[in-house]
């Protein structure tokens, strides 16, 4: 996951700490949202990624975006809450995403992200 978190750093231009909260938040996300026993398969390709996921779970708010129920649009307030503008939010996603891909396999990531509603409009 340092590599990840370092990837987010130089895409985002966020600090480690922002980083990885980001992180936190979308692999909690996948994992609430998304089929299960891929979400397994995916995490299981993902050292790291179920125990990052479970500090996103810990995230309040979520703001007006949370109000609206779950899923991606309240993870998109948790990002906006900690401090991430769109641009970062978009990056952010796009590392994650991408590094996913290179773990776990492309087929796998597309059909987790396309089984999530919403997700694929900010990532």
């Amino acid at each position: 996951m340092e590599e990840l978190i370092n990837r987010i750093v130089a895409s985002a231009g966020v600090d480690e700490e922002l980083a990885k909260k980001a992180i936190a938040i979308i692999l909690q996300l996948v994992k609430s949202e998304g089929p299960q026993d891929k979400v397994a398969e995916l995490f299981a390709a993902l050292p790291g990624a179920s125990e990052i996921a479970e500090e996103g779970s810990d995230s309040s708010g979520g703001g007006l975006m949370g109000a609206f129920g779950g899923g991606a649009m309240a993870a998109l307030g948790k990002l906006q809450s900690a401090g991430m503008g769109m641009g970062q939010i978009q990056s952010a996603g796009k590392e994650v995403i991408g590094y996913a891909k290179e773990n776990a396999g492309e087929e796998l990531v597309s059909d987790v992200i396309g089984s999530i509603s919403g997700l694929g409009s900010f990532v």
